[in-house]
């Protein structure tokens, strides 16, 4: 089908017929490609259509759905509204801003449809949760072999499959760190006729090394023994978006190296599907906070406030994960988001407990909180203010240390219950391995 291009329009795709285009485009960045350099051709591109309202959103919507498009997703998120579509084989998410007033299209030239990435064949094992223990600093900071940050979690789904969440620091890796981590993922994964254990995704909620080296270490060294089968994230443009750190390509060249073939996903606000039994939705996205008069500008200033934001929900129970959000995320959502979504009946405590988010805890109210720090750490001068927040919703002392061991839980009629512990293994690095050894 023809389509004729509206004034300013650059995006190849069905765009709305009323309200106004904003000049240009937001690079929203690559999927696996090194945008180091600059701009990729897997780059993700988004137009702002501004001076809209729903009822322009469901024209838009019907418009897609006239058109050649396919459309996989539609999704609500209080008065606001989202799509997904497939248009001459491009992927495409749209979703309208009532508070901004705003229709958002990206363009994702590198990701799956949520259809073909997502599945629910499920199995008969027990989903459970795992919060991995990592070493951190003892004194709470961080020396020439130690570091009081990183996180890793693990999801045992029903099809016995793993879906694992960062990585840690490479400091957190030593080598008996890090063949204890993957024998943990070969113990709880179910094996596959070759033997090996299969991690249905692997998640990265921001482009930190804290939260990717372990990944490149864990494929890596055992590569062949793992089947990685999907990889999603929300990183931005490198050009547009300060604060990656350099060992994140290390990253993704592991992945490509070994898993060429892997399903890929951009996450967006708004998207929702599922893994198995478990269902991922999308809550924040960091491309939510561009301006339509800026579009060449990142408006966060801490890099950690990228975390995208994603509600996890397994046999009816929440777990929100928030990543090293920070305080202009949470001023973002109360402002243009959906705070009243947040309610989680666990929640993954942000950036290590480092960052003091009253209102952002008050919406998530959650009875079980799990901190990617040791107790030592959260406790410190610095930071025990910070947990009092989260401890105010906590129930009858249901709050767990990552940096003191891994913590196994069950989502159950009454809320997320720990059933075990296991010691954590590994203490300060050895120096077994570095960014500036080859993937």
């Amino acid at each position: 089908m023809l389509m004729k291009k509206r004034e300013n329009q650059i995006l190849d795709c069905p765009m709305p017929e009323s309200g106004d285009i904003a000049k240009g485009f937001y690079n929203a960045g690559p999927m696996l490609k090194d945008d180091t350099a600059g701009p990729t051709d897997e780059d993700s591109r988004m137009q702002i259509v501004c001076e809209v309202d729903a009822d322009d959103f469901d024209q838009y919507v019907e418009s897609v759905k006239a058109s050649d498009g396919r459309v996989f997703l539609e999704n609500t998120l209080t008065d606001d509204r989202c799509i997904g579509f497939e248009y001459n084989f491009k992927q495409y998410h749209a979703y309208f801003s009532a508070k901004r007033r705003e229709i958002r299209i990206i363009e994702d030239p590198s990701s799956l449809s949520l259809d073909k990435f997502a599945y629910t064949e499920k199995g008969g094992r027990k989903t459970l949760l795992y919060a991995y223990g990592l070493y951190s600093d003892p004194a709470n900071g961080g020396g020439i072999n130690t570091i009081n940050c990183g996180m890793i979690y693990i999801i045992r789904l029903s099809d016995g499959s793993l879906f694992v969440v960062d990585g840690g620091y490479v400091f957190q890796h030593s080598k008996e760190a890090n063949d204890a981590l993957f024998d943990f993922m070969f113990d709880i994964a179910d094996k596959q006729d070759d033997g090996k254990i299969r991690i249905s995704c692997w998640y990265f909620t921001h482009g930190h090394d804290d939260h990717t080296d372990g990944c490149t270490r864990i494929l890596s060294r055992f590569h062949d023994k793992i089947n990685l089968e999907r990889v999603m994230h929300g990183f931005q443009s490198r050009s547009l978006c300060r604060g990656f750190s350099p060992a994140y390509i290390d990253m993704k060249e592991a992945v490509l190296k070994y898993y060429p073939n892997v399903k890929t996903l951009k996450m967006h606000t708004g998207q929702k599907f599922c893994l198995s039994d478990m269902t991922v939705e999308v809550l924040f996205a960091a491309e939510d906070v561009i301006n339509a008069d800026a579009l060449d500008v990142m408006p966060l200033r801490d890099f950690n406030a990228t975390s995208t934001i994603v509600m996890f929900t397994i046999n009816g129970r929440q777990f929100i994960m928030l990543g090293d959000t920070s305080a202009e995320t949470e001023a973002f959502t109360e402002k243009y988001g959906h705070p009243q979504l947040w309610k989680a009946d666990m929640v993954q405590v942000a950036h290590h407990c480092f960052n003091n988010l009253p209102k952002m805890y008050e919406w998530v109210h959650a009875p079980v909180a799990s901190v990617p720090n040791r107790y030592y750490g959260a406790h410190a001068w610095d930071n025990i203010h910070k947990l009092r927040e989260v401890l105010k919703y906590v129930k009858d002392g249901n709050v767990y240390y990552n940096g003191d061991a891994t913590w196994e839980f069950e989502a159950t009629e009454k809320g997320f219950v720990n059933t075990r512990s296991f010691p954590l293994v590994g203490k300060e690095f050895d120096m077994s391995w570095s960014h500036e050894h080859k993937v």
